[in-house]
């Protein structure tokens, strides 16, 4: 028989070819096949199960007796696979089998109850928090968490009062997931545990407020360092949720009080983590406390490019005294790490250093000859343009484009010197020199040299040209912008429709209007996002015109653009693309109507709950909620029962817990 092959394919095929015979004399055979050695096969087994809709009571048992198969391992997954997909139908028969004598099946049972997110179940799962076996204790706290319900809490606290330390672990991490509040009075005594110090402030981390500032504060003195880490982490979490003016005196003065001090040496310590995530919380704390000891551990950490911004942030609340040091090491530093003493050069203001970065557009690294030269863009000292401009030679793209940026930051101290380099860059042969000339006389607001560079044979030229005639007041600009709307490279059009809508003004309307007809999509939304920046009513006609044949991205900034320009007497087109193929669409007809109050939801709420994309049925249900309040708990009631994606389900559950 094919099922007995020794060929994988052989025997998939097999079971595919089963699908076509009534389930019910070929479910032996798909049993078989849903423990065979092969994913494959054991996937297309269960999707023969699931095709067999309905399913009868006899099935279901079956799926479930073969939980007990600690023998085979394939058949065990597939039938929790199995079971899980089939959801809320097999609610009842799993439920039957809580108090079955074999320990490992009610854990299985009460794994694949939390996995479909069943709320009925929660009475069965907080009786089983009591059960003889301790994986099944486990287990009912984990798929409590993991089905959110706060009714809950009451039972989860109070197996911190007694219960082992190992089912105290997985509570507190239930407590997180369900995420509601918890008294501080229930979590503080476990901190005397010393095993389960991190998991509370782990568990503070998702659900402490003010009160527990003071117990994560002394978290930082913490011996064990992944509890001393925790608490950081906490602490950080917690201070986000703060309102603004709460952080620094609930927090930030607190941490300041610390400089200098052995606590901050510890948290200095701390910045060898190998942990992202700890590293960022570190980071932040050690930037807050201002301790200048921190600053070479703090620009090792910059080696990251993950956390090289938080480092800098934690650099900039240190401030400039921790500058020396870093200057000092900046020869024994690796190449990423003299980048950013670079910028930080120039952050802070240091006009003392020139001579390091001068010396720096000539390092071996580009990346440091890139920091070099914008930072002397920012600091601007007086001779920095001849050296930058030698670095519009580079090998490095990365390193050219810096020295440009760099030198048109020069363009109000020394516009002579510049305009002598831009004079000699115009007539280049090299097309990437006529465009650097082009951004370089765009800094200098040349206008005059600029338009015949908008007419290059060089399409960059073009488009630099373009871009930057946007920016210049010149009375003819207008007219070169709107010729360069019929360029035959699309990217010097997109360049002018972007220009217009820089330079604004009446007499932009008729050349955006015409760029509505142009064949790339990305114009035409440039075209868009103009006329609605412009604010002309006198538009709307052009772009109501544009919508029967518009889509994707046009469509979505046509949209826009009519509220925009019409506002709530022009919504009838925005309200017709809810019923949009395109789920991109639908989401930005929601999201554009949202601003538009509450009027248009009760027309085609049952159309959006129903919608087949989640992502549009998960924007609408949050649209609901933020517009109707408390209004909305029966829609979202009934939304609820007939949702089928999890992370849908997750986000109505959420919303009902708050507007109850």
């Amino acid at each position: 028989m094919k099922l007995s092959s020794r060929d994988e394919e052989e025997r998939r095929l097999a079971v595919l070819a089963l699908r076509d015979h009534p389930f019910a004399s070929t479910m032996p055979l798909i049993f078989k096949a849903m423990g065979d050695e092969s994913w494959r096969v054991r996937k297309e087994a269960v999707t023969a199960v699931l095709q067999a809709q309905p399913l009868e009571a006899p099935v279901l048992e079956a799926l479930i007796a073969a939980l007990r198969s600690s023998e085979n391992a394939g058949l065990r997954n597939s039938a929790v696979e199995a079971l899980e997909l089939i959801g809320a139908a097999a609610v009842q028969q799993l439920c039957a089998h809580l108090n079955d004598s074999d320990p490992d099946l009610r854990k299985f049972v009460i794994d694949i109850l939390g996995n479909i997110g069943c709320e009925k179940c929660l009475p069965l799962l907080v009786r089983a928090l009591d059960d003889d076996d301790m994986n099944v204790r486990v287990a009912a706290a984990e798929n409590l968490g993991k089905i959110g319900d706060a009714a809950a809490l009451p039972h989860l606290l109070a197996v911190l009062e007694g219960g082992e330390i190992w089912l105290k672990f997985t509570v507190l991490d239930a407590l997180a997931l369900i995420g509601a509040p918890v008294p501080l009075v229930s979590l503080a005594p476990l901190l005397k545990e010393s095993l389960l110090r991190r998991a509370t402030y782990d568990c503070l981390a998702a659900l402490g407020d003010a009160q527990s500032i003071p117990i994560l504060l002394q978290g930082l003195q913490e011996k064990a360092k992944n509890a001393r880490e925790a608490a950081a982490m906490a602490l950080m979490r917690v201070r986000e949720r703060l309102p603004a003016e709460k952080q620094t005196p609930l927090v930030d003065l607190r941490l300041q009080e610390m400089s200098g001090g052995p606590i901050a040496k510890k948290l200095i310590d701390s910045l060898h983590s190998e942990d992202p995530v700890v590293l960022s919380a570190l980071v932040r704390i050690v930037g807050t406390i201002g301790d200048t000891r921190a600053a070479l551990p703090l620009l090792h950490v910059c080696r990251s490019e993950r956390l090289r911004d938080v480092c800098i942030d934690a650099f900039r609340r240190i401030g400039p005294t921790l500058l020396p040091e870093l200057v000092d090491h900046f020869p024994a530093a690796v190449p990423v790490e003299r980048a950013v003493i670079a910028q930080l050069i120039a952050k802070f203001g240091d006009a003392g250093q020139e001579k390091l970065l001068l010396d720096g557009l000539l390092d071996d690294s580009a990346q440091v000859r890139r920091s070099c030269a914008l930072a002397l863009g920012r600091l601007k000292p007086q001779g920095a343009v001849t050296r930058l401009a030698e670095l519009l030679d580079d090998d490095e793209p990365q390193v050219r484009e810096a020295a440009l940026e760099g030198l048109r930051a020069f363009a109000a101290t020394e516009p002579a010197t510049l305009s002598v380099l831009a004079s000699a860059l115009t007539r280049a042969q090299l097309p990437a020199k006529r465009r650097n000339a082009a951004l370089i006389l765009g800094a200098l607001a040349d206008g005059e040299r600029l338009t015949p560079l908008v007419k290059d044979e060089d399409a960059t030229v073009r488009q630099a040209a373009v871009s930057s005639l946007g920016r210049v007041e010149l009375p003819q600009a207008l007219s070169h912008l709107a010729l360069a709307l019929s360029d035959e490279e699309p990217e010097v059009r997109l360049a002018a429709a972007h220009a217009l809508s820089d330079h604004g003004g009446p007499d932009a309307l008729a050349p955006l209007l015409l760029a509505l007809n142009d064949s790339d999509p990305w114009v035409q939304t440039a075209a868009l996002k103009g006329l609605a920046l412009l604010g002309n009513s006198g538009a709307l006609p052009g772009v109501i015109a544009l919508l029967d044949q518009a889509s994707g991205p046009v469509l979505i900034a046509a949209l826009s653009t009519v509220a925009a320009l019409g506002g709530a007497n022009a919504l009838a087109p925005v309200e017709q693309a809810l019923s949009n193929g395109d789920e991109e669409v639908v989401e930005a007809a929601i999201e554009i109507l949202s601003g538009f109050g509450c009027g248009w939801i009760d027309g085609h709420s049952d159309l959006l709950l129903a919608h087949p994309h989640w992502m549009v049925r998960r924007s609408f249900v949050r649209a609901l909620a933020k517009l109707r309040g408390g209004e909305s708990v029966a829609i979202l009631d009934r939304a609820l029962a007939s949702e089928s994606d999890q992370l849908v389900r997750g986000e109505i559950a959420a919303l009902l817990g708050r507007l109850r």
